[in-house]
C-alpha cells in the first residue's frame, strides 16, 4: 500500500472509517483531527469528517482552541477515550460551547490518538445531538476500532 502524502489523501482514507463510525453508532458527526503542521493541519479544523443529513459541518470553522478545551485536557491527562453521555452534566469536563450553541452536541465519545512519543496528536470523535444517553459498550468498541483504523492508515503522523 502507498503512504499518504497530503492532507486530501487522508482525508479520502479516513471516510470511510468515519462512515462505518457514524452507521455503527448513530452520530450526526464523526470527525479525525490531527496535528500534522507538514500538511498544514491542526486540531482546530477536522482533517475529515462526515455528516448524518441536516448537521453542521465543522470543517469551516477554526474559531475554537481545541487544545484548551477541558475534554480535550481531560483526554490528554488520562489517554483515553472521553465518554460524555450528557455533555452539560459535569462543567469540568464540558466541551467548547461552539460545540453545543453552534453544532448541536448534548453528548460525544472522543478517543484520542498517540504517537510513538506518546504525543497527543488528535483525535476521533462522534457527536450526538438527541439528549443525554448511555453509550452501551458496542457504541464504544465502534469509536475505539475507528481510533485504530485512523492510527494505522498509512501516513498518520505517529512520529510527530
Amino acid at each position: 500500500m502507498i503512504a499518504t502524502t497530503d492532507a486530501a489523501a487522508l482525508r479520502a482514507a479516513f471516510s470511510p472509517i468515519l462512515a462505518t463510525l457514524m452507521e455503527q453508532t448513530g452520530a450526526i458527526r464523526c470527525t479525525v483531527r490531527l496535528d500534522y503542521p507538514a500538511l498544514g493541519l491542526s486540531v482546530n479544523v477536522p482533517c475529515a469528517e462526515v455528516l448524518a443529513l441536516g448537521a453542521a459541518s465543522m470543517m469551516d470553522n477554526s474559531a475554537v482552541d481545541h487544545r484548551r478545551a477541558r475534554s480535550v485536557r481531560w483526554i490528554e491527562k488520562n489517554r483515553r477515550a472521553l465518554i460524555q453521555g450528557d455533555v452539560f452534566a459535569d462543567p469540568d469536563l464540558a466541551p467548547p460551547p461552539a460545540l453545543i450553541r453552534i453544532f448541536g452536541t448534548r453528548s460525544q465519545m472522543v478517543a484520542p490518538l498517540i504517537g510513538r512519543d506518546d504525543y497527543l496528536f488528535g483525535w476521533v470523535s462522534a457527536h450526538f445531538a438527541e439528549g443525554p444517553r448511555v453509550f452501551e459498550p458496542a457504541i464504544i468498541a465502534a469509536l475505539e476500532a475507528a481510533r485504530d483504523a485512523v492510527r494505522d492508515t498509512p501516513g498518520v503522523p505517529l512520529d510527530i
